[in-house]
């Protein structure tokens, strides 16, 4: 996979995915995350097959597009302050447009943290067992109900970010 970035200009840039096959790829990875949390979770649905499964493609497909590519001609960078608020903007589209019939929160959470490792911004969260102290849970949940706005969750994931902490010059 092929993606680029500003990190000169900016050490936490977006990431940009302006080949088809860059693209093609993090869309199969979607799916076939979204495969391995659906088998270790407690999802009352199966893979989708056929055209269910031709439709979910094309609509994650989409929404990576809005992130990840350059339309007309504006780039990720312009359109998203960082890689942080773009990792936001794919999981409050993913888990919004209710993609999958089951599975859209775990998949939409941990592919936008999947993101921002694979960008080397990792974030780390309290994982408490209990929902009410577990920051993952009320991320995704946030976002969901829109409690909070788009621009605070992507402040939570700049907090939370664990690359460069020990440099001062990523706070």
């Amino acid at each position: 996979m092929m993606a680029t970035t500003q990190r000169g200009a900016h050490p936490f840039a977006p990431l940009t995915l302006d080949d088809a096959g860059s693209l093609e790829a993090m869309a199969a990875a979607v799916m076939r995350l979204r495969g391995t949390l659906i088998t270790v979770g407690r999802c009352y649905t199966t893979d989708a097959t056929g055209n269910r499964a031709a439709l979910e493609l094309g609509r994650v497909e989409s929404v990576l597009t809005g992130a990840f590519c350059t339309i007309f001609g504006q780039s990720p960078a312009d359109r998203f302050a960082d890689i942080f608020d773009q990792a936001t903007y794919v999981a409050e589209h993913m888990v919004k447009d209710h993609i999958f019939e089951d599975g859209n929160k775990r998949t939409s959470l941990v592919f936008a943290l999947s993101v921002l490792r694979f960008a080397g911004t990792p974030v780390v969260l309290s994982d408490s067992p209990e929902p009410k102290d577990n920051q993952y849970y009320a991320w995704i949940q946030d976002l969901v109900s829109g409690n909070r706005s788009r621009s605070d969750l992507a402040e939570d994931l700049r907090r939370g970010c664990v690359a460069g902490a020990g440099d001062p010059s990523h706070v």
